[in-house]
């Protein structure tokens, strides 16, 4: 934030204090006004943190306009604006929430749900209750934590078990997840991206959305939620609540907001994190609340929450790392997905257990769920290899053979021998013998049917199963088609009694592959996409600097240049017309009262008699007292004219 003015920083401190990162009406931006500054400054102001990208202006579709500071910079206000002592440290003398199962893994479990079973829909665009208990049962996320982040009325729309409602809202964020005419669907090539990420990539994303999607919206939770997610808790070290909300409160930065409301909030907060597996909480001795952050704990993006919505995550080669372009925890991360690129991967046990190491790629992970059992997905994640999920996999387009071919060439050390042994003679039985919707042709008369039974191009193509009826494999329903239809026999196009089904082949059967995967990035209005209802981001309004400054200062050249260049006193009529003109510009004016050089902001005038209201600033001592004064009460006077950004550099 170099460069900006001491009145800049001013304004912005007192957005951050009251709003924090929520939307307030352009209106509003005057009872924001530091009691130091007048309205002019505070307009000029609001012009250099919009110039800055500190703060946005948006407007609505009826006309409404609506400051903004952008989240992502809200972590950066905190360090600026808000400097506090070093937090210490506390000793918890017991656990009161522990760590539940990672919040990627869950995902990961509901993607595999979808894939092997579907999320279909009923005739009302409902999900069919049955599906939504059997993916509550795949899912290992507790719901209890969960409580209090949502607002009820959200829960109405959807009466999910909270598990399912998290799962299926960030899958829908992420754009994993779409919803169809007839089902949810898996969106595969945004998928396959998905699992080329790393895991603390995936959880840096999800924080993200985590932060900007659930909790309390007031700008005091908010606030709370990007405090403890700065560098100032880290990770395995427990902190005390309240030490958190008293900087809060010393900093101003919980307004309207007692003690205990506070608490209660950022409890619930902490709560949720700990039921993603982020954190814990426990008590000290005394009974105080404290909190830790995991060894999962994830990385805040770079720039906020928001900070994945418009670009992708890149792994930068080495040779393009520029100074300063990347942290010390991103270098670290670039080296755990190129390690996990090239990690040897999992290791198949003699009891057919399958053990996944942290560091095999996601995507591994992703087809062995397509032929193998998922058991466990928080640290260490295992499979069990089974006959059912062969089969299954045989049914998904994964022939036995290719399962024990992969698995063999990804696995460390190789198969165990027998484990590869039962796999092969569990694949002897698959695939011998195969249920068909047969398509069957069926004639008018004996006569075609003989006339078809000899036609030379049909002889490889049908089996005649009586006198009228011939069977046709769905390969060769074209071809017959073609043939009939040349010997004047032609069939309808509409398959009696056949519907479209979708493929039931296993997603990214061949996802192994590293060459040409797209990189992954948030859908654009990702956060429009989720199950609960978020207001659209409107269009930012342009920023025309010299124009927006002009109109600030409006009929500056009519204005007698005495006005604003001398310190003078002047006849009572004459000083009444300046100070007017303060209040019409929304300037200060410089007063000599008894002997003393002060600043007075007037605020508004009265006739009959004349006065004027307003705040007159004194600086001993150093506060702003409310006054009416009349033209007798000063002597000299001169308007302050605020330095115009565009004119500083000739100022």
């Amino acid at each position: 934030m170099n460069g900006i003015t001491a009145e800049g920083l001013l304004v912005l401190q007192k957005i951050a204090k009251a709003c924090a990162a929520r939307p307030f009406a352009e209106a509003q931006a005057e009872q924001l006004c530091p009691a130091a500054l007048c309205r002019a400054e505070l307009q000029l102001a609001l012009l250099e943190l919009r110039e800055a990208g500190l703060l946005e202006l948006r407007q609505k579709l009826w006309g409404e306009r609506l400051y903004q500071i952008p989240e992502s910079h809200l972590p950066l206000l905190h360090r600026m604006l808000f400097p506090h002592e070093p937090v210490q440290a506390v000793n918890a003398i017991k656990m009161d929430e522990e760590a539940g199962p990672e919040l990627s893994g869950e995902l990961f479990r509901a993607l595999a749900f979808i894939a092997e079973e579907g999320l279909p829909l009923t005739a009302k665009g409902a999900i069919h209750k049955k599906n939504i208990s059997r993916l509550a049962a795949s899912l290992t996320l507790p719901e209890e934590p969960l409580k209090g982040l949502f607002p009820a009325a959200q829960q109405e729309v959807y009466p999910f078990p909270l598990p399912v409602m998290v799962v299926l809202d960030l899958l829908l964020c992420l754009g994993l997840v779409r919803r169809g005419d007839s089902a949810y669907l898996l969106e595969t090539e945004r998928l396959e991206s998905w699992m080329h990420l790393s895991g603390k990539q995936m959880s840096s994303l999800l924080y993200g959305l985590v932060l900007s999607r659930y909790g309390q919206p007031d700008p005091a939770g908010q606030h709370f939620r990007y405090l403890v997610s700065s560098a100032d808790y880290p990770t395995e070290m427990w902190f005390a609540l309240r030490d958190i909300l008293e900087r809060m409160l010393g900093a101003g930065l919980a307004q309207d907001h007692d003690t205990a409301a506070l608490e209660a909030s950022a409890r619930i907060w902490l709560t949720g994190l700990a039921g993603f597996g982020w954190c814990e909480l426990g008590s000290t001795e005394d009974g105080a609340v404290c909190f830790r952050w995991t060894a999962a704990r994830p990385q805040l993006p770079p720039n906020g929450a928001a900070a994945f919505s418009s670009r992708s995550i890149e792994v930068q080669e080495a040779g393009d790392v520029t100074e300063g372009s990347l942290g010390q925890e991103d270098l670290s991360q670039q080296d755990e997905i190129r390690q996990a690129a090239d990690s040897p991967g999992f290791i198949v046990q003699p009891d057919f257990e399958v053990l996944v190491p942290a560091e095999c790629p996601y995507s591994h992970r992703w087809l062995l769920a397509g032929c193998a059992e998922l058991q466990h997905s928080d640290d260490l994640w295992s499979y069990r290899l089974t006959r059912e999920k062969l089969e299954s996999a045989a049914e998904q387009g994964m022939s036995p053979e290719a399962v024990i071919s992969w698995l063999a060439a990804h696995a460390r050390g190789g198969l165990p021998a027998q484990v590869e042994l039962s796999l092969r003679q569990w694949g002897k039985g698959i695939g011998r013998t195969e249920l068909a919707e047969a398509i069957l042709l069926a004639c008018r008369s004996e006569a075609d049917g003989n006339d078809i039974a000899a036609h030379p191009r049909l002889s490889g193509l049908l089996a005649r199963i009586g006198p009228l009826h011939f069977i046709v494999r769905s390969d060769d329903v074209e071809a017959v088609r073609k043939e009939l239809g040349a010997a004047g026999m032609a069939p309808p196009k509409r398959i009696a009694g056949q519907e479209a089904q979708p493929g039931r082949e296993w997603p990214l059967v061949n996802g192994s592959r590293t060459g040409d995967i797209a990189v992954y990035a948030l859908p654009v209005h990702g956060q429009a996409t989720g199950l609960f209802a978020f207001p659209a981001v409107q269009p930012l309004i342009p920023l025309n600097l010299h124009a927006t400054e002009e109109a600030v200062l409006s009929g500056l050249a009519a204005v007698p240049q005495m006005w604003i260049k001398q310190w003078r006193k002047y006849h009572a009529t004459t000083a009444q017309k300046v100070m007017e003109q303060a209040v019409e510009w929304g300037v200060k004016v410089r007063l000599s009262m008894e002997g003393e050089v002060c600043e007075f902001i007037p605020a508004r005038i009265s006739r009959n008699p004349w006065e004027v209201q307003g705040a007159l600033l004194l600086t001993k001592p150093d506060r702003v007292q409310e006054v009416r004064l009349n033209a007798a009460d000063w002597q000299e006077m001169q308007l302050m004219i605020p330095k115009m950004r565009r004119n500083s550099s000739s100022a």
